[in-house]
């Protein structure tokens, strides 16, 4: 139209690339426009229109003068937009960060130190009266108004949980109040670290580049130091111990694992095994870890590896079937890891367990849903829950699966099945929380929240913590609640 076929048709390839999707398409709609309402106008009053209008203006578009400003136009653009993308996906500047937690607020309260993720929740599970339930009460409830992704965690009477917002929130558990916050920036997909009266965590999701491990004084409250990665930080870092000294084994996405000093944050060892986006596990001589598939990339090999805790080297590595994002758990002389893919192909997943000092496979098991979440190992038993909300049960002495629950859910669960001292089973549903008889697998109570305690249930992403005789949940829309079983 208006002489635009017989104008571009002179063009190069390259320039026609860089100027017709953003130059001459647009003014041509918009010439359309203007054209067919003039024409219309026009008509009322009898007079016809030439067409010579729009041509000459796509005439001096096509000169090489006003290509070359258009395509430098287009590049500065296309850049400004890059670069925007770049500095929005980073962290916020160290300055920020001192900014944002100045003053510090101090406290007197006393904290305990969460070395590694426990393989066993009956250890620290409340004691509850007896294994049925006549009522789950409401004892408090603080809508938080921010999303926690990662499981809260509890010390002391404080309960530490990081929030899509960027914060680090400390809450009273006996009455459910904000004591303090901490100012990270970047969204804190991870469950917080505690050693020495310092609390550590990380940032990022998926797309994050550059993420930190930020450590703060719990007693004074200041930020103290970070440990910059090039990648992301989704799950929690572990402290472990290279003889008597202490390390944090945090992950880092596309950087693998790191351990680092806990008091100077700086760089022990980096094992760049692949993308690492699960729980690392560590005795006193291996660390252990898997790796898994990165969004938006092409797919990789993927692994469990056996590291040398002092120096990072690999003393064994074996192939998996898709990721592991999962907790691994140990059981007797074995490392048991979940596998399963968030990003495709999420109805398979594998329980496989090897022998820790040899690599040798000891166990395999298909399961119908992505294993993510957290084992618990009590016994010769290990009990972990899939992607879908089905609850597995294996016996790791006679290799076998003892049975499984099929906890009605809305789409996908991140939650992890937990284990209390009365041998019930909670998981999280898709109307609140499920709670069934591990011995004989029957559902006793379904509690769901009532009008006042902000129905309907939104879901969860995170599983219950315990507090004394006190269940505690937060949901997806930030709302913490602190039940009591009867």
């Amino acid at each position: 139209m208006f002489g635009l076929m017989e104008i571009t048709a002179s063009l190069n390839e390259p320039i026609k690339l860089a100027i017709i999707p953003t130059v001459v398409l647009p003014l041509t709609v918009v010439g359309m426009i203007l054209t067919s309402v003039a024409t219309w106008v026009a008509a009322l009053f009898g007079i016809q229109l030439k067409a010579e209008g729009p041509k000459r203006i796509f005439e001096v578009l096509m000169k090489p003068k006003v290509l070359l400003l258009a395509l430098l136009s287009n590049l500065l653009v296309y850049g400004a937009i890059s670069a925007g993308k770049y500095v929005l996906a980073g962290p916020y500047p160290l300055w920020w960060v001192h900014f944002q937690n100045s003053p510090a607020r101090t406290t007197n309260l006393q904290y305990e130190n969460t070395l590694t993720p426990t393989n066993s929740l009956t250890e620290t599970s409340p004691k509850v009266a007896s294994a049925t339930i006549s009522s789950v009460d409401l004892v408090w409830e603080n809508n938080l108004k921010e999303l926690i992704f990662a499981s809260p965690q509890v010390t002391g009477n404080s309960l530490f949980a990081g929030t899509q917002n960027g914060r680090l929130i400390e809450v009273d558990l006996e009455n459910g109040k904000v004591i303090r916050k901490f100012e990270i920036g970047k969204p804190v997909m991870t469950s917080p670290t505690f050693w020495q009266q310092k609390i550590y965590a990380g940032e990022g999701v998926h797309d994050t580049h550059h993420a930190r491990l930020y450590s703060f004084d719990l007693k004074s409250g200041a930020f103290l130091k970070a440990f910059q990665t090039q990648g992301h930080i989704e799950r929690s870092a572990v402290v472990a111990h290279i003889a008597d000294r202490a390390v944090l084994l945090a992950p880092a996405g596309k950087d693998g694992l790191y351990a680092i000093d806990p008091v100077t944050m700086e760089k022990i060892w980096q094992a760049p095994v692949g993308h690492v986006d699960s729980h690392p596990l560590a005795d006193s001589e291996r660390v252990y870890v898997g790796t898994g598939l990165e969004m938006g990339y092409a797919e990789t090999a993927t692994k469990v590896f056996s590291l040398n805790i002092q120096t990072g080297a690999i003393v064994w590595e074996k192939y998996l079937p898709t990721s592991s994002w999962g907790i691994p758990a140990f059981w007797k002389d074995k490392i048991c890891f979940g596998v399963g893919d968030v990003y495709k192909n999420t109805h398979y997943g594998q329980l496989t367990c090897y022998d820790r000092q040899t690599g040798q496979e000891y166990f395999a098991f298909n399961t119908t849903g992505a294993l993510i979440s957290q084992p618990t190992v009590t016994g010769d038993h290990l009990i972990v829950s899939d992607l879908y909300g089905k609850i597995y049960q294996f016996n790791l002495h006679t290799k076998s699966l003892d049975w499984t629950i099929s906890v009605p859910t809305r789409n996908e669960s991140y939650a992890s099945v937990v284990l209390d001292s009365q041998d019930r089973l909670i998981l999280p549903g898709i109307e609140g929380l499920y709670i069934y008889s591990r011995q004989n697998q029957n559902l006793l109570f379904t509690w769901k929240p009532t009008t006042k305690e902000n129905a309907p249930w939104k879901g969860t992403f995170s599983n219950v913590v315990f507090f004394k005789d006190l269940w505690i949940l937060a949901d997806k829309e930030g709302v913490l609640r602190a039940l009591r079983i009867k």
